[in-house]
């Protein structure tokens, strides 16, 4: 006897947070498998006011599951007779929401835009949005939804997107490429030049044009795989950039914490204060193409008129592996027996699963736990690209060897 209301398409996760928050609901959930492959498909929960759950919360629903005798179960039709299951669409307020956010003056532009839809459900939000603000060219490409996402990654990274995309852009005369993921939460952009712009950049750029050039106020929140960018253009700005664990709910909480004006993280997803409590790759990318148009720029320039303003000069990575043992057991050995690496660090920081490793000037390591795979993710932000490179390998065959002393442990 719980009333239901089932989105009548396939819909991006930022709408069910925003529903869940409008409506007053207890709870929303998405079915996805986000930025991984299909075979990935998992459930996000969202709470009250449209928050991501939190660990208390999803542990109390894990273990209330493990005590399930009896599903109870009711026919679609008998359920939508009784009002329990109702057909529902909301996108009109959801997309007038992040419209009331946008400088209408932008609708004077000439700008040209190539959307990668990935097969996934962003175009739910970006096609009706592109019309909203009147672009002046709004082409997409990949539209039609697919379950398996052509068997590609549904994931805007610089690997997906460099090549046939961003060749496009460029040989077309795009003033910039958009990509968002499967569900519509992270966004992925290349510029007129054809090369990535990564999302610790959208990050850092969209929270410099609202301080500087739409006069807005507030601290940045980020997590701890985002670029140090962050907090050089913060501070640069008279504000603070604030360090939470991995992890959206961190962020937001964070942002609430700190009465922040933007929160986001390295893997391409924002929010901003007001809007809902987690990452929009469709409100992102409004942000995003609002600065463009107002500044008039090529978006190569506004980025380096970005790091020119602060002096950011360092090499930042991401690297990937696989986990084939209990990453539990993993994690806890790591903790109770950090590396020997080849250059010293100052300072651990150790956030639940993530270790952060720091050095001087700013620069620093990551081994972060993915919360939704098998497998760790090596982050790193150096001033010298061969450091990066040698001590990023290093954790690499850290973790082989811990995998390895667990295997015959077993």
């Amino acid at each position: 006897d719980i009333k239901t209301y089932l989105y009548s398409i396939s819909t991006p996760t930022p709408t069910v947070m925003s529903t869940t928050r409008d409506m007053g609901n207890y709870y929303g959930a998405m079915i996805t498998a986000s930025h991984n492959p299909y075979y990935f498909n998992g459930i996000k929960i969202f709470t009250k006011e449209g928050y991501d759950a939190d660990i208390t919360f999803t542990s109390l629903l894990e273990q209330k599951i493990e005590e399930v005798t009896e599903i109870k179960t009711l026919k679609e039709r008998a359920a939508r007779a009784k009002g329990l299951l109702i057909d529902y669409d909301d996108l009109g307020s959801y997309l007038s929401n992040i419209k009331s956010f946008i400088d209408p003056s932008i609708k004077k532009n000439k700008i040209r835009v190539l959307f990668n839809n990935m097969n996934g459900v962003g175009v739910i939000g970006l096609a009706p949005l592109a019309k909203k603000l009147n672009l002046y060219q709004f082409v997409i490409i990949n539209e039609d939804h697919d379950a398996f996402f052509g068997f590609n990654l549904p994931n805007p990274t610089k690997e997906a997107l460099i090549g046939e995309f961003s060749e496009t852009v460029v040989n077309q005369g795009y003033d910039l490429g958009l990509a968002t993921d499967s569900d519509g939460d992270r966004l992925g952009i290349i510029d007129e030049k054809g090369n990535y712009v990564s999302a610790n950049e959208i990050l850092a750029s969209i929270y410099y044009y609202l301080i500087k050039y739409r006069g807005y106020k507030g601290d940045l929140v980020k997590n701890c795989a985002t670029s140090v960018l962050a907090d050089l253009v913060a501070e640069s700005l008279g504000y603070q950039c604030h360090e939470v664990d991995v992890g959206f709910k961190n962020i937001t909480a964070g942002m609430k914490q700190y009465n922040a004006l933007l929160g986001g993280e390295s893997s391409g997803g924002l929010t901003m204060k007001g809007y809902i409590y987690g990452k929009d790759a469709t409100f992102a990318g409004a942000l995003f193409l609002e600065m463009v148009i107002k500044l008039g720029k090529p978006v190569s320039e506004i980025i380096k008129e970005l790091k020119d303003s602060v002096g950011y000069n360092y090499d930042f990575s991401e690297d990937y592996i696989r986990l084939d043992v209990d990453s539990q057991k993993v994690s806890k050995y790591m903790t109770e027996n950090l590396p020997k690496l080849s250059y010293q660090y100052k300072e651990v920081n150790i956030f639940n699963s993530n270790i952060k490793f720091l050095f001087e000037n700013r620069q620093w390591l990551l081994l972060r736990l993915s919360g939704t795979e098998p497998a760790f993710r090596v982050f790193g932000e150096f001033e010298d690209s061969n450091t990066l490179k040698t001590l990023t390998k290093e954790l690499k065959e850290y973790i082989e060897n811990v995998q390895n002393i667990i295997e015959n442990e077993n």
